[in-house]
Order: structure tokens, then C-alpha cells, then sequence
């Protein structure tokens, strides 16, 4: 069943990438990314939007465990306290491939970090990986041959992320052993022709939730079959994400690759847009020891 539901604009940012929102209930704002303008987006439901210039383009915002932000920015992972401005470098993955950056990741339960990382030429060479960020902080390279590594996610009881490529239009279970090598990959879903998934994030009823550019909507899955529960439609073609506070979906999209008569069409393209509801936050998963 798909449903249109009235989306406004939240944060006119007019991101050309805008991307992973992340919901920070401790200091009760949305974060999130225009990638290409190399600025972090802060969004206080009822106050005020602000930005952060960043040194460069950042694919992914996670919670470490002491509230300051992870960042993947092109050449490694950083910690940013938002309040002090105090920067830490945790990682210098990718560093040595200035045609690549990371995009995308979020921690598993046990609060290591996984983030993926891709080809910035647009050429959808398969040079990204897959990559997990221990306990430790050791950084270990665990798949390649990726293009666009996206809808990575944890689960708050069992060892698995979920994962997609997005040209391979899958969306994939990887199974985990205690230490976080995959043991068992499975396809949870595959979509159709034209449909691109892309950014996800989980409610706080455990469902997923995927956003798919082309058909521009979003889809709660369920976790264990892959059966798509529900679509709802959007005022947008490329959204990249979608995330739940305890009353509102927030969705973030793309105006990059938009011509004029399209920008025209979806004048939400690149705002964080937002719908009232009651599918509640997801699971707070935090990188461990940032």
C-alpha cells in the first residue's frame, strides 16, 4: 500500500546532497549532511536551523558514546564536539585515495562503527569497500568491489547489520559472529528497475525504514522476511533518508543531478522535510569509546 502524506519544510538548507539525518534526543535536534557543500546541518524542531562548515565532504553522523559526533569525512573518520568545536582524528581510512570518501555507516550493538566507503568521480566505479571500526579502534576493511555503500544499520538485540550496493538495487542481512566477522549474507529484499535504495534507519517498533530514489518514497520493511509493510509516498524523487524522532519522520534528499523543470516540480528538493506520526525513535546505538 503506498500512502502521500503532507511533508513541509523543516530546514531549507537547499543541501545539494542532504543526507543521514540522525536524531539526537540529548540535545533534542535533528543533524544532518549537505555533502557536497561540506556542511553539517543542525535542525531544533521549534527553534532555530544552523550550519557548521567542515574541512570537506562527510558521508556519515553517529553518537559516540560521550555525545560527541562521528563523523566520515573523505580521508577518515573524526570526532566533533558540537559545543566546544574540539575536533578529534580517530581514523585516516581512505586517506591515501583522494578520489574516494566515506559514505554512510552506523554502529552495532556493540558500538563498533560500520561505514562504507565510495568512487566521488560519478563514474560508479566499484573501488569502495565495507568497513568496521572495532572496539579497539582498529579500522579492518571487511568487503569490496562497492559502489555505493548505503543503508547500514544495527540492531539493538542481535549481531547483524543490514546493508545495501545501491547499483545492485539489494538489500542484504549480514550476519555476525561476537567478534563482528560476517558469518552468513543474505538478500532481505530486491528491488525493481528504476528503484535505488539508499539511506535507512530503524523505528522504534524495530521496523526499517529505506529510502528509494526513482519511485521517491520511503519503505518500512520488516527486519526478519523483507516484506514491505507499508510505502508512503514523497514530494520528492531522490530522497536519501528517513528518521524518526518520537513525533515526526524526517526525510532528507538530493537537488544534485535535478534539472530546472525538475527543481521546479520538487521545490522540497534538498529542504529536511517532516510529517507528524507515531512510529516513535529507533534504538540509540553509540560508537564505542568516542
Amino acid at each position: 500500500m503506498q500512502t502521500t502524506y503532507d511533508f513541509t519544510p523543516r530546514h531549507d538548507a537547499m543541501a545539494l546532497t542532504g543526507e543521514v539525518p540522525l536524531w539526537d534526543a540529548d540535545r533534542g535536534c535533528v543533524w544532518w549532511l549537505d555533502i557536497q557543500g561540506q556542511r553539517l546541518l543542525r535542525h531544533q524542531p521549534g527553534g532555530t536551523n544552523s550550519a557548521i562548515p567542515l574541512p570537506g565532504q562527510c558521508g556519515l553522523i553517529a553518537l559516540g558514546d560521550s555525545g560527541r559526533l562521528v563523523l566520515g569525512l573523505e580521508d577518515g573518520l573524526a570526532a566533533l564536539d558540537p559545543e566546544t568545536m574540539a575536533w578529534e582524528r580517530l581514523s585516516d581510512t581512505e586517506a591515501d585515495a583522494p578520489e574516494r570518501r566515506l559514505n554512510d555507516g552506523k554502529p552495532d550493538r556493540h558500538g563498533r562503527l560500520w561505514f562504507g566507503s565510495m568512487d566521488m568521480s560519478g563514474k560508479g566505479a566499484t573501488t569502495g569497500g565495507l568497513f568496521r571500526r572495532d572496539l579497539d579502534g582498529k579500522v579492518e576493511k571487511v568487503l569490496s568491489d562497492i559502489a555505493i555503500p548505503n543503508a547500514i544499520v544495527g540492531h539493538p538485540e542481535i549481531d547483524a547489520i543490514w546493508f545495501t550496493d545501491t547499483p545492485s538495487r539489494m538489500l542484504e542481512q549480514l550476519d555476525l559472529d561476537t567478534n563482528g566477522r560476517i558469518v552468513a549474507r543474505r538478500t532481505l529484499l530486491k528491488l525493481p528497475e528504476g528503484s535505488h535504495p539508499d539511506g535507512m534507519s530503524m523505528d522504534g517498533a524495530g521496523k526499517l525504514w529505506l529510502a528509494v530514489v526513482g519511485p521517491g518514497e520511503v519503505l518500512q520493511i520488516d527486519p526478519k522476511s523483507g516484506e514491505i509493510l507499508s510505502r508512503i509516498l514523497l514530494p520528492v524523487r531522490r530522497p536519501t533518508m528517513a528518521v524518526w524522532s518520537d513525533t515526526t519522520m524526517f526525510v532528507t534528499s538530493q537537488r544534485r543531478f535535478l534539472g530546472p523543470d525538475a527543481l521546479q516540480e520538487q521545490p522540497l528538493a534538498g529542504c529536511l522535510i517532516g510529517m507528524p506520526g507515531n512510529c516513535g525513535a529507533g534504538p540509540v546505538l553509540r560508537v564505542a569509546g568516542v
